[in-house]
């Protein structure tokens, strides 16, 4: 989902420590550095809080949204944290 903007071919690592270790170098190639070191906890917090209304509460959303709800999130965490431009994260695919 964040990797095609940057057009990098990507496959899921073994662990959530291979991925956040590969995720750093992926964020490191822009001027918003601060915004990818979110992008992996903006996703885990979204998939959990998917799992969590799946589980507990029987209602379910389909990827789309939790997609939208992933672009959502992190627009809001990067307007609270003041990091660089939020316009263009709308930009985002």
């Amino acid at each position: 989902m964040f990797v095609c903007i940057l057009g990098v071919s990507w496959v899921m690592p073994k662990s959530a420590m291979d991925l956040l270790y590969c995720w750093k170098g992926i964020g490191s190639r822009g001027t918003s550095e601060d915004r990818w070191r979110s992008i992996p906890a903006c996703v885990w917090w979204t998939l959990w809080k998917e799992r969590n209304s799946r589980c507990f509460e029987g209602k379910g959303i389909n990827s789309q949204k939790i997609r939208i709800q992933c672009f959502s999130l992190l627009y809001f965490w990067c307007k609270q944290d003041m990091v660089g431009d939020t316009a263009d994260i709308i930009d985002l695919p």
